[in-house]
């Protein structure tokens, strides 16, 4: 983007060229970006149903993280691989066999219908949603629907994956019998674009967060007793990775390298380091400007109107060109317009660094290396498991790469666990055999002289 006056051009919000004297400007930030910033009340949306429960500050926070994280070349790939590292071999139904004082499992084979269940739900997608769902966000929201028979033959025949950015919870119940309880899940897919439709909007049934089996067999005793005017038949099952103090939309722990702004930092490498290139004949300076350096400027000459900060900041511009202009020790850095932090020590506001177009392009190698680490290390990623160089030099073996393997598949267990939770509700509900569990089998990594693939399968004790 160039401004009317010719005399900069902005490369992006944080980038600025100056073609006078070739040198590029980089504003310094101190901003981060805060995702639960205020504790906003429950709206008021419909007058028979309960009040909606935002998530965020302006019901976006699903839209918002998924769009970071889609825009990351480092939180995409590392998202990834928990997705698909979680799903293992996908969920197995299997058989308890308890000999002597050790327990084994085979895949179940014996039950028609706990083969009719699996084969009439697609539970490969409806894993990989869920997955997808509690990376992103700690929050899934499985769904149970029953048939339409009564008594015994009343079953749980189905089971869906509701989509986290479309789902919101009513607030919980402060008085009656469903006190401390969420009643409603409400599906809606433009929460984006305010409060919702009535006409298009899907609310179902909540089970109780601690006791949903218990919950759920009360109100099929209601139903056949005809407690109530119809027959309730859906019902969400809430499953999150509980987070301090946030009791509706969990915050799951890797968004720090967002509020952090370490990610900002990682989305300004890439359109700098082009920016260089695409000048790498016509740039002969980097001046690093300090964090709030206009902000400072403003405050100190009393510049409020944004015409005048405008015109402030291309007279700014236009006295850096004119001294770069007196510059004759090019070989050094040059530091002026120091301030004291907060622990008084003085640190530059404008540092004016000569560029050697010979080396130009490779500065912030070692910057984009340690970006990778640290949302590396956020997400619980090791580096090299994907693809990212752990250092200059520095390699691993295949024996290290297949042991932090197995490392980042023992760290799962909770999550599968609570992805697996909704199966033993239906197995409780549906009456189905005790001696039926369910489990996620790992891909194990080995060595091709016991496997020619290089991996087995393992049944992993998920029960």
């Amino acid at each position: 983007m160039t401004n009317n006056s010719n005399e900069y051009i902005e490369i992006t919000p944080s980038n600025v060229y100056l073609p006078g004297e070739k040198a590029l400007v980089v504003l310094g930030e101190t901003k981060t970006t805060t995702l639960y910033s205020t504790a906003r009340d429950p709206v008021q949306f419909h007058p028979k149903l309960p009040r909606v429960v935002y998530w965020g500050d302006d019901n976006k926070l699903p839209y918002t993280i998924a769009e970071k994280v889609g825009l990351n070349n480092f939180m995409s790939p590392n998202m990834q691989f928990n997705i698909t590292t979680g799903y293992g071999e996908g969920v197995m139904p299997v058989r308890r066999i308890i000999e002597g004082d050790k327990l084994r499992y085979v895949p179940y084979e014996g039950n028609a219908e706990v083969r009719l269940f699996f084969e009439e739900n697609r539970t490969d997608l409806y894993f990989i949603e869920q997955l997808t769902d509690l990376n992103f966000f700690f929050s899934v929201f499985p769904e149970v629907i029953f048939n339409g028979e009564s008594g015994k033959k009343r079953k749980i025949v189905q089971l869906n994956s509701k989509e986290a950015m479309f789902s919101r919870w009513s607030e919980r119940e402060v008085d009656g019998p469903d006190k401390g309880r969420i009643r409603y899940h409400y599906y809606y897919a433009d929460w984006h674009k305010g409060n919702p439709d009535i006409t298009k909007l899907v609310y179902t049934p909540v089970l109780d967060r601690v006791s949903p089996v218990r919950h759920l067999r009360e109100i099929m005793k209601a139903d056949e007793n005809k407690q109530v005017s119809a027959r309730r038949n859906r019902f969400i099952v809430p499953v999150n990775m509980p987070t301090p103090g946030k009791p509706y939309y969990p915050k799951p722990y890797w968004y720090s390298l967002i509020e952090s702004g370490l990610y900002d930092f990682s989305q300004k490498i890439m359109p700098f380091k082009n920016a260089m290139l695409d000048n790498i004949a016509n740039v002969k300076y980097v001046v690093e400007l300090g964090p709030n350096y206009f902000e400072e400027v403003f405050k100190r000459e009393r510049v409020n109107t944004d015409k005048e900060k405008q015109a402030r900041i291309k007279k700014e511009y236009a006295d850096i060109n004119s001294f770069l202009k007196g510059v004759k020790n090019t070989n050094k850095s040059i530091i002026t317009h120091q301030k004291l932090d907060p622990k008084g020590q003085p640190y530059p506001m404008i540092k004016i660094n000569v560029i050697d177009n010979k080396t130009i392009g490779g500065e912030l190698i070692a910057d984009n290396e340690e970006v990778a680490n640290i949302m590396g290390y956020g997400m619980g990623v090791h580096p090299s498991l994907v693809g990212a160089a752990p250092g200059k030099s520095k390699t691993i073996n295949g024996t290290e790469a297949r042991e932090l393997f197995i490392l980042k598949q023992a760290t799962l267990k909770p999550f599968r666990d609570l992805l697996l939770y909704p199966f033993y509700l239906i197995k409780a509900i549906n009456a189905w055999p005790e001696d039926l569990f369910f489990t996620v089998p790992n891909i194990q990594l080995t060595t091709l002289d016991k496997e020619k693939t290089g991996s087995t399968t393992v049944i992993s004790q998920n029960p």
